[in-house]
């Protein structure tokens, strides 16, 4: 075979037929498209097998699935979801805003919420309760930890566009300073001269070292062309109190609401002209309460975003998965104020003892505060600077309360030799009294029969139906105490139990409740108790200066038990004039050892501070707070609608 012959084998190629089939040519020619119109897939599923159909539908699933999942995917890992500007933050408050003024407003805990939110301090705590500067720009401390100077930030003005200068911060610190104008800061800044070196530049001279004197610059300074127009005198009469105009901080006033002569609700809103981290929040409303009930009845009405603070025996009334609570840690102590100079019995040492002996603390954390809280014995905290684990305890013994009450000759008597001695003593004090009234010559047998009437009535009322003896001592006295604390049920339930654990070593105990707006002016002004129970807030520091320090015993000091003890005095006065941490430890070891020795008081507990918010307000960060107006430190980060952006 020739090669010609062999490539022409393998390179010949059949004709193609113009038409194999005329019939397929014809069909061919009348299609348009090749694929199907939507009125020919209606008739698809005749054509298909039932096997057929369901294998479609699984690929069609399967198809959009892997549409969906990859599509998912996708915009999750190339987009974030971040905070947006805008919303309304609403909060209730108990109680009544009275003087929004940084120079007034630690006497009443509304105005120490919002006073923050408007005016701007030296310093300030940031949420993770560290002390970072505000105003300042820089500081210094002088080797005798006696002279702080401070240069202001250059670039801040009032909302009416006035600069701040460092005549403001003098006019705020002498404005405290003042007698006449009676801010409840007037003790603590005692013994600080300030003076203005320029316009930005601040000198404070202390008399004494304080350690922890700029931790007290993060009080608002107020715009002194303003309150400068003002009469010291009248400055709590001022307008400004509760709609200042010019402000520095974060938040400005908007609007108030009122109701007579009731605030209803309390508007601020963002200044846009803030030297620092604006918030993304638009507006804040604070909405006003008479008690923690209403306030939470609201919250579950969904009228409000969050409550300030919800007592513990309503936490499982706002139990929703829409709510959120936040059991913040907050430097405080509940105590028992012994007032010696009210109560006699008090004065003795052994006495005071055997009432801490009478009480099981971890039994009335359980049935008071369902333990919501934990055991102390000491105003030091766990944490704190100046804890001591070790310090010596008076542990729980009715036992040996019993033996020691008998011992001092404190005898026992059954329930009816009480009423009986008790009734006498009653009914005489009364008889002098209504003797004096006009009326009492004609209707001497009436007006005795019904005053030994209600005398009966009185002290029935007063015998606990659980006591089943009291004590009278050799005078005929009755060993009978006073609780005295606020109308708040958490405290009224502490009260309750402690009256129980007394009541079972024979002391008659009785409770009277103060309406806690009330407490300050008829209580705590005039020190009217026998033993008073009441919590008192460290704040950032735990200085026990302000507590025990004898300097502080009248009002409106915060000594309670109005102890004055020398040695406690001048170790108060040099922790808090040094600087070395290890020194202070040591000398708030001194000091609560002079505590266990004098029990000035018997320390129960610490609480926890319920915050409760609701879910799709984002951003809050809290753990730790110093004073409950601390939650606010991070509101700056709160957000409540939110935007995506693409990566």
């Amino acid at each position: 075979m020739s090669w010609k012959q062999l490539f022409n084998r393998f390179g010949h190629k059949e004709p193609k037929p113009l038409v194999r089939n005329f019939d397929r040519r014809l069909i061919n020619n009348l299609r348009s498209n090749f694929w199907p119109s939507l009125n020919q897939l209606k008739y698809l599923k005749r054509f298909l097998s039932k096997a057929e159909k369901n294998i479609i539908k699984i690929s069609c699933g399967i198809i959009v699935l892997t549409i969906l999942f990859w599509g998912g995917w996708i915009i999750a890992s190339h987009h974030t979801v971040i905070p947006k500007n805008g919303g309304e933050y609403s909060e209730a408050l108990i109680g009544q805003p009275k003087l929004i003024n940084p120079i007034f407003a630690g006497a009443n805990d509304v105005d120490s919420d919002i006073v923050p939110l408007l005016y701007s301090g030296l310093f300030r705590f940031n949420k993770d309760q560290k002390l970072i500067p505000e105003l300042a720009a820089s500081w210094s401390v002088s080797s005798d930890q006696k002279t702080y100077t401070i240069k202001l930030r250059q670039d801040i003005a009032w909302t009416d566009e006035k600069k701040l200068i460092a005549d403001d911060v003098i006019f705020t610190l002498e404005t405290i300073q003042n007698p006449e104008v009676n801010s409840p800061l007037f003790t603590s800044f005692q013994g600080i001269a300030a003076t203005k070196i320029n316009d930005y530049e601040i000198q404070f001279v202390l008399k004494e070292p304080f350690v922890s004197f700029l931790n007290s610059l993060t009080l608002g300074i107020i715009p002194e062309h303003i309150w400068g127009e003002i009469l010291p005198a009248n400055l709590r009469l001022a307008k400004e109190n509760l709609q200042p105009k010019v402000t520095s901080g974060p938040w400005k006033f908007l609007r108030l609401v009122k109701d007579g002569s009731n605030i209803q609700t309390y508007a601020l809103e963002k200044n846009n002209k803030y030297f620092g981290n604006l918030p993304y929040l638009q507006n804040i409303t604070f909405k006003f309460y008479q008690d923690y009930a209403e306030a939470t009845d609201a919250l579950r009405a969904k009228e409000l975003t969050a409550v300030s603070f919800v007592p513990r025996h309503l936490q499982d009334k706002i139990s929703s998965k829409n709510l959120i609570i936040y059991n913040l840690h907050l430097p405080q102590y509940t105590a028992l104020f012994f007032n010696q100079t009210q109560q006699s019995i008090l004065k003795d040492l052994s006495f005071r003892k055997n009432l801490i002996q009478a009480i099981d603390k971890k039994l009335l954390v359980a049935e008071a505060l369902n333990n919501n809280a934990n055991v102390t014995d000491s105003p030091f905290l766990p944490g704190s600077i100046g804890y001591y684990p070790e310090i010596k305890k008076i542990e729980y013994d009715l036992e040996a309360v019993n033996q020691s009450l008998d011992k001092a000759e404190w005898k026992k008597i059954d329930p009816e030799t009480y009423f009986k001695i008790r009734r006498d003593i009653l009914f005489k004090s009364r008889l002098n009294e209504i003797k004096s009234l006009p009326e009492f010559a004609a209707n001497s047998s009436t007006l005795t029969a019904e005053l030994q009437e209600k005398v009966d009535n009185t002290v029935r009322q007063e015998m606990w139906p659980d006591q089943t003896f009291y004590r009278q001592d050799k005078k005929g006295n009755l060993l009978s105490l006073t609780i005295t604390t606020t109308d708040m049920p958490e405290y009224q339930k502490v009260a309750d139990s402690v009256a129980r654990m007394w009541r079972a070593s024979g002391i008659q105990t009785n409770i009277q409740t103060v309406a806690g707006r009330q407490i300050s002016r008829d209580i705590l002004k005039t020190r009217n108790y026998e033993i008073l129970l009441y919590g008192e807030i460290l704040g950032d520091d735990p200085d026990p200066y302000p507590f025990w320090h004898s300097s502080q015993t009248n009002y409106p000091g915060l000594n309670l038990s109005m102890m004055a003890d020398r040695n406690a005095d001048k170790i108060l006065e040099e922790a808090r004039s040094t600087n070395d941490l290890q020194k202070r430890i040591q000398l708030y070891k001194q000091f609560q050892d002079i505590l266990a020795k004098e029990l000035p008081a018997i320390f129960l507990y610490t609480p926890t501070y319920n915050f409760v918010a609701d879910k799709n307000l984002q951003g809050v960060k809290l753990d730790k707070i110093f004073v409950p107006s601390d939650r606010f430190n991070g509101l700056s980060e709160w957000y409540i609608k939110t935007k995506w952006e693409w990566n």
